[in-house]
């Protein structure tokens, strides 16, 4: 249950206009990654959802190996679709036990 809590604040903030950074509790930053994310420099900011590589290469996760503990989200319609869609398959995630499938 605590994967489908993850999503709802993030719609909220999609919806309001924002970007989002979200990240868990064990990250440190030393110094503002947002600009990162926003520079063309980068390469960044082609993306629309950025998201930490999860390291592990289990096939419960294949062929996608993205980390919910960290991931940067730019508002717009897609995203906004992508997120809504996470939010209104809450029972798919309650029986999977992830988002990350």
């Amino acid at each position: 249950m605590m994967m489908y809590a993850k999503i709802i604040p993030i719609i909220w903030l999609i919806r309001m206009g924002f970007d989002v950074l979200f990240q868990d509790v064990d990250i440190v930053w030393y110094k503002d990654p947002v600009p990162f994310f926003q520079s063309s420099s980068s390469g960044m900011s082609d993306f629309d959802v950025i998201l930490q590589d999860d390291g592990a290469r289990s096939l419960r996760y294949a062929p996608f190996f993205g980390n919910s503990g960290f991931y940067f989200i730019r508002r717009n319609p897609k995203t906004h679709h992508l997120f809504s869609t996470l939010l209104y398959h809450g029972s798919e995630i309650v029986a999977w036990q992830s988002h990350q499938q």
